[in-house]
């Protein structure tokens, strides 16, 4: 059993710093704590950076279960001691969506297993079962039907090419394949990383309203405001009602324990556990140069008087 579990992914932001042309892509990191009682979410945004250097950083110190797509920079944590590396069942479904119209009858037999496992999932949540309930049963029901789906992509991988979308499909998941096997291994592991992906929402949603930030530093300040705003969603503090506190005790010169008491998660009465956080991690980018990863969760509430000054006057 891992004491730890996190859903990390990466989301697209606009950066208008280059006078006279378009927006350039950056990336801000989301690292979601997927426990079933959350301490919330973690927005991070480095000069735009989509580097593995970023997410090895962060989670340098972090023991338990990392739940991630497909995109390669993960695949570092494969051989990470203390990590267990999980897969994403949704992303491997949508590959095999966009082979059915090339190939229909592959592609619904594998969506026909996957809505199998989805089913199984449902059925336990419905009828609130334990996590002990349902780590047996997906080692009794879903790890089946797991095997005879892998079983299946050996056998029709020569009936396609490798570039046709279900020559991808099935290249996609089959080098997943173990990580989605591990969600069978705890019953509080989850068949996907949706709740991250959702996390995303509210950025891409203000990335239709205010476009695109103007500076690195801009969208450092919205990772913030994200972080800081998103948590309380998600351990169901009143926004309003958080920040009213947050601010009416927050000092300058309080101590890192005083300013963790003003986190959302312990608004609600939560105790949590920051450690794996507590580190100013140092990592370098591909030029050699050093860059300091300071913005953890304690030290991110100094910043909430200061975006509010600066975003209201």
């Amino acid at each position: 059993m891992q004491s730890d579990y996190l859903q990390v992914d990466e989301v697209l932001w606009r950066i208008a710093d280059r006078p006279g042309q378009s927006c350039r892509h950056g990336y801000a990191w989301q690292f979601r704590d997927a426990r079933p009682q959350s301490h919330g979410t973690y927005f991070y945004y480095l000069k735009g950076s989509r580097a593995g250097e970023i997410p090895r950083a962060q989670l340098r110190h972090f023991k338990g279960a990392v739940q991630t797509d497909g995109y390669k920079v993960y695949d570092y944590f494969e051989s990470v001691p203390g990590i267990v590396t999980l897969a994403c069942m949704a992303h491997i479904r949508r590959k095999f969506i966009e082979a059915q119209k090339s190939h229909p009858r592959h592609a619904a037999k594998a969506l026909e297993d996957i809505v199998t496992l989805y089913m199984l999932e449902e059925n336990l949540r419905s009828r609130g079962a334990s996590e002990e309930e349902i780590r047996v049963q997906r080692r009794e029901k879903a790890l089946p039907v797991l095997d005879v789906m892998e079983a299946w992509m050996i056998s029709i991988q020569n009936q396609c090419t490798p570039d046709a979308p279900l020559g991808r499909a099935l290249d996609y998941a089959y080098k997943l394949w173990p990580r989605i096997r591990r969600y069978a291994d705890d019953g509080r592991y989850q068949l996907d990383n949706n709740p991250v992906e959702r996390g995303q929402r509210p950025t891409v949603m203000g990335r239709k309203n205010f476009l695109f930030s103007k500076t690195n530093e801009g969208a450092e300040d919205n990772a913030v405001i994200y972080f800081l705003l998103g948590s309380c969603e998600i351990v169901g503090a009143n926004p309003v009602k958080w920040l009213e506190y947050a601010l009416t005790n927050l000092k300058t010169e309080n101590p890192e324990d005083e300013l963790a008491k003003l986190l959302p998660c312990n608004f609600v009465g939560n105790t949590a556990d920051f450690e794996w956080l507590r580190y100013s991690c140092r990592a370098y980018t591909k030029e050699g140069e050093p860059f300091e990863l300071t913005l953890i969760f304690l030290d991110s509430i100094l910043f909430i008087p200061v975006l509010i000054q600066y975003h209201l006057h």
